[in-house]
């Protein structure tokens, strides 16, 4: 898999002053499979802008971005949502888990979405919950997990379809030293050669485990380095 992100600018017009921001300017790169992306920055500086346009919530202004040669601007609504569905899985920062569900219910929406049937998708939910150490968890409401344990339940919702892109919104913001490391060390095992995983993060620290590294700055790329091994 390749994401292709082609001359691409974001414009957005502030409701104040009704004066343009651009987002993002004229960012090109080319994400692969096999890679673990980090893409760092300041407040402001475009990052989750970006995450947004690969993860098809947003489109660019100006530009393309291409998943394995498929511009995603040019796809219907029900179209990219079939792409959220089953190309992505997102982890945010506010793990945006419904607290009146139970962790299995939580962990197989996706597949509820997709029309899997109950003892199917609650099969594919238990062994990913399995695989992620929270087999013991299964029937709690979210409600009673601490915070480490509901990140970890979103990294196993976004794991559940079996995506070819993880996109990780700041998934260590609210969390401990501790419970961040379990989290960033659970991202880096979801590799494999069919999968990109794009971290966001302003945490000099979760650097370390990707093996790329991309800045940004006021909406321009400033450095794209591959981690030493």
């Amino acid at each position: 898999m390749i994401i292709k992100i082609d001359s691409v600018t974001k414009t957005y017009t502030s409701p104040n002053s009704q004066s343009e921001i651009d987002a993002l300017e004229n960012i090109n790169l080319e994400l692969f499979s096999g890679e673990f992306v980090a893409i760092v920055g300041k407040s402001g500086s475009g990052k989750s802008t970006l995450m947004n346009l690969i993860g098809g919530l947003d489109s660019p202004t100006l530009g393309s971005v291409e998943v394995d040669g498929i511009n995603l601007s040019s796809l219907k609504e029900d179209e990219l949502a079939k792409y959220r569905n089953e190309q992505v899985g997102f982890v945010f920062q506010s793990f945006h888990l419904e607290p009146a569900f139970s962790v299995i219910k939580n962990v197989a929406l996706p597949l509820i979405i997709r029309g899997v049937k109950k003892d199917s998708r609650e099969k594919m939910a238990k062994e990913v919950l399995n695989q992620l150490g929270l087999g013991d968890k299964i029937d709690k409401r979210i409600n009673e997990l601490s915070g480490g344990e509901m990140q970890r339940v979103a990294i196993a919702r976004a794991l559940v379809t079996n995506p070819h892109i993880i996109l990780a919104d700041e998934p260590t913001g609210n969390l401990d030293s501790e419970n961040g490391k379990i989290v960033m060390e659970m991202l880096k095992d979801s590799m494999n050669k069919d999968r990109i995983v794009v971290l966001v993060t302003h945490h000099e620290d979760d650097t370390k485990y990707a093996d790329r590294v991309i800045r940004l700055k006021d909406g321009h790329v400033v450095e794209d380095k591959y981690n030493e091994i």
